[in-house]
Parts: structure tokens; C-alpha cells; sequence
């Protein structure tokens, strides 16, 4: 992959959250695309038929990549199909908006209409789907709050109440068909926290995050789903 941006992940008992939550918002501005009050996330992962994406992550492999179509607060104007790629702690992304007919085919195992189309995300997704049959794995919802920094390109997220979900009878942008099949992945509120910066972390950012808040996560949340999709068989 082309160099991206830095990745930390930490997660965060609900009490350090309201901590350093209440340090970052003194200091940052929240992001313009949300407000205060944050916004529910939806994401639909992708996997081939050997679960690659999820056992790469178990191994610890640094090379991966994971696709998925999210869309923000149930809204059918804004569905992204997008690549996240990773070596070690640097990420780049890769998205295209599509819309919700293009979505539901998705769901459905229908990738016909991304073959013909223009952006390297929708074909390489076409050609991975058809030669290693990639297809819908996992439901995983949660809250976000974010925040930047546009000096340094830095971006902070806290995500909560992350839930997974399985996708018999799914549809993206109607959460209420299954709300009540969905399984909370922490049982204490625990929050992810993610920072993610260009080449360094700047100081007035890091002296409000102490040493000892938390600790270093190294797991993804679609992992985190995943697994307890499995466990529990939603």
C-alpha cells in the first residue's frame, strides 16, 4: 500500500472515557461534517469464503485490507463502498458512494453493476468478489464522536455502544429490523477510542491523553463482531 496515516487505538472503561473525552473537546474542534451530539455508524464487512480479512487479523498479519459499505446515521443518500488498508499502524482508505439499489444487490451476492464502473475501488471489489467469492459477513453498529486537528491532519473518535449483527433479512438504512436481533460486543460500556494523524502525534494533543488511560488496542471492531457473532450465532 501507498503510505497513508498513523493508526492508535485504545479502549477506554466509560469513566476514562468522560475523562479524556472532556480534555479533547477543550482542545479540539469537533469534526463539521457531525456536532456535538455525534452520530450512528453502520458497516457492512466482507469476506471470502476462507474468512481471510478475519483470521489475517487474528495472525497478526501487517498486510491486510477490508472491504465494507457504511452508511451514517440510516441515511440512503450516503452509502460509501470503501477498501481499508493497513501495514502495522498505517492505514489509507479508498471509498466511492454508491446508492442503496447498488447496496442491496451487494447484500444480496449481486456485484454485476461494479464491473463496468470508473473508480479503482469499485474493480478491484468486483474482481476480489468473483475470483475469491467475497460476500457479506457482519452487521456492526455504533455512536461516534469525533473531533479534529486540522494542523497535523489529526483526527480522534470515540465509538460506543458497538453492536454486531447478523444480516438474514437485512437492509442497510432500517436499523429497527434489527435492533432487536443485535448483541452489544462489551457488556461495561467500554469506549474505542482512535487516534489517527499523518507523521506525528502533536504535542498539545498528546499531554492530554495520559500514559496510563486505557491501554493499546489491537483488535478491530470488525474482529471484535466477528467473534462474538461466533460465539453467540447471530
Amino acid at each position: 500500500m501507498t503510505k497513508g496515516r498513523r493508526e492508535i487505538k485504545y479502549q477506554l472503561t466509560y469513566a476514562e472515557y468522560l475523562v479524556v473525552q472532556t480534555r479533547i473537546a477543550s482542545i479540539l474542534d469537533y469534526d463539521k461534517n457531525a456536532n456535538s451530539g455525534g452520530y450512528s455508524v453502520r458497516s457492512i464487512y466482507f469476506d471470502d469464503l476462507k474468512e481471510t480479512a478475519y483470521r489475517e487479523k487474528i495472525d497478526g498479519i501487517f498486510d491486510r485490507r477490508k472491504y465494507r459499505v457504511r452508511t451514517y446515521n440510516n441515511n440512503p443518500g450516503i452509502i460509501n463502498l470503501e477498501c481499508k488498508e493497513k501495514y502495522n499502524r498505517w492505514i489509507s482508505k479508498k471509498s466511492a458512494r454508491i446508492n442503496e439499489e447498488i447496496c442491496e444487490n451487494l447484500l444480496r451476492g449481486d456485484f454485476s453493476l461494479l464491473q463496468n464502473w470508473e473508480q479503482d475501488i469499485a474493480r478491484e471489489f468486483y474482481v476480489n468478489a468473483k475470483e475469491s467469492g467475497l460476500r457479506p459477513v457482519i452487521c456492526v453498529d455504533y455512536h461516534r464522536e469525533a473531533f479534529v486537528y486540522p494542523a497535523s491532519n489529526l483526527r480522534i473518535t470515540f465509538d460506543k455502544y458497538l453492536r454486531a449483527s447478523g444480516l438474514a433479512g437485512f437492509s442497510i438504512v432500517k436499523p429497527e429490523e434489527k435492533e432487536e436481533l443485535s448483541v452489544p460486543v462489551y457488556q461495561n460500556n467500554s469506549v474505542i477510542m482512535e487516534i489517527k494523524f499523518d507523521d506525528f502525534m502533536p504535542e498539545i494533543v498528546r499531554a492530554v491523553i495520559p500514559h496510563e488511560t486505557g491501554k493499546s488496542l489491537a483488535v478491530s471492531k470488525y474482529r471484535l463482531c466477528m467473534s462474538i457473532a461466533k460465539t453467540l450465532r447471530v
